[in-house]
């Protein structure tokens, strides 16, 4: 009975901590987008800043303080993953706080030492979250199938066909996201939806996302999206009705769509895409490029930790995993670039062994092609983005591990009671 009460606890606590983990899911990536239209719209004033920052440490800190209980007090072992991230992360943090103590100029300054931070903690809270979150529970699917629907049709109905523009919305006078935050809340609401469901499904979340995209304008984030929902979908589908037939016909229809109301003759961000070269974005992303190899070249052991601040302000990296490099030196690049490519190998190996139909492996899978797509093209190390991939690769061999040690498991719990009453009962 003892054996039968101790077990049930660990699992309600479980199942308690994953609950927490899909409330604070919940707010930072939905609630991220709903605050940010309300401001924009005027319905809700803005009192939370960027929102993202302040809600992950309300929400994050109890968080960390429930899981890191949960580990001591059932006596968890940590998984290789588990162990890397925390060891990237206490490098990247150490590295920051020794520039910060040692350096001179933009390097010890105390807003970008604790920008860094500030980066690192949104790291750990969002890999806390994903590393914990179950997808089998109903309300979880019921919030983020019904935000995928909301935001499609506030893009739709706020915009002038070709972008949904918050801050013109807002005015100068008011903070508000821009389309890139939009544009992670949605693909990675998304994303979640693509690893929960399959087949017709699948397919119809795909038709949402595509235009919901279109209409934040987001060219890496969109690009991303497509690539790894056919990747997902071939995977999970292969050549089946939904990749032959719906999804194309879906396809089809939104390019009716766009066509009928001239959005392909327009100037959207999407379609800029045809001439990237032209974009003043891609431009200046190019110079952010060529700076970070300068650094590069000049410094190739130790980068050059704060340099962005000779060219920009904080946060101007180059848009890709070189910026791991200028940041935290050779060994920050090359511990950034293991530990993504780690989360996709593990991923890739939980599909290929039959799992890629369980929701937490396609999730992982997904999220980790997403990631290694935006850190080849578009986000710097810093980007909380990568956290995602982390965790839910953390997430998905955490499931499996319990699966396959009857210990872990109800059935495991009840399998020890029985053995327990045998040897008790006295024989005949």
């Amino acid at each position: 009975m003892t054996t039968n009460t101790g077990g049930n606890k660990a699992i309600m606590k479980r199942r308690y901590l994953s609950f927490c983990a899909g409330v604070v899911f919940v707010t930072l990536f939905p609630g991220y987008f709903y605050y940010h239209t309300a401001v924009a719209g005027g319905f809700f004033p803005p009192v939370l800043g960027g929102f993202f920052g302040p809600m992950s440490v309300v929400l994050g800190v109890p968080l960390l303080a429930l899981g890191a209980g949960a580990m001591i007090v059932g006596r968890e072992r940590s998984l290789f993953i588990d162990q890397a991230f925390m060891l990237y992360l206490l490098f990247a943090v150490a590295w920051s706080s020794l520039h910060f103590l040692l350096g001179m100029g933009a390097q010890g300054s105390p807003a970008v030492y604790l920008y860094n931070l500030g980066a690192m903690f949104l790291w750990l809270v969002v890999y806390a979250a994903v590393r914990s979150l179950d997808l089998d529970g109903k309300w979880l699917r019921w919030i983020l199938s019904l935000s995928l629907v909301y935001f499609l049709a506030i893009a739709a109905w706020q915009s002038n066909g070709q972008f949904y523009d918050t801050e013109r919305l807002a005015g100068d006078a008011v903070r508000v996201s821009g389309y890139q935050g939009l544009a992670r809340s949605a693909a990675v609401v998304a994303l979640v939806l693509l690893a929960m469901n399959a087949g017709l499904r699948a397919a119809l979340i795909t038709v949402i996302a595509v235009p919901l995209l279109f209409l934040l304008g987001a060219r890496s984030e969109f690009m991303a999206f497509l690539v790894v929902a056919a990747m997902l979908m071939v995977v999970r589908e292969g050549a089946s009705r939904t990749t032959l037939i719906w999804l194309p016909l879906g396809v089809a229809g939104i390019a009716y769509l766009a066509i009928s109301f001239q959005i392909l003759e327009g100037n959207s961000r999407i379609l800029q895409l045809l001439a990237i070269k032209e974009s003043a974005s891609y431009q200046a992303r190019s110079e952010l490029m060529q700076y970070a190899v300068r650094i590069i070249m000049e410094h190739p052991l130790l980068g050059s930790y704060a340099s962005e601040m000779e060219i920009g302000e904080m946060g101007s990296y180059a848009h890709n995993a070189l910026s791991a490099w200028v940041s935290y030196g050779l060994a920050g690049f090359l511990g950034f670039v293991l530990l993504l490519g780690c989360a996709l190998v593990q991923s890739a190996w939980l599909a290929k062994k039959g799992g890629a139909s369980d929701p937490q492996v396609a999730l992982a899978l997904a999220f980790s092609l997403y990631a290694v797509t935006l850190a080849a093209t578009a986000k710097s190390v810093n980007d909380p983005i990568f956290a995602l991939a982390w965790g839910a690769t953390a997430c998905a061999l955490d499931k499996r591990r319990r699966t396959s040690t009857p210990s872990l498991t109800q059935a495991g719990v009840r399998s020890r009671e029985a053995e327990l009453t045998k040897v008790r009962s006295p024989s005949l």
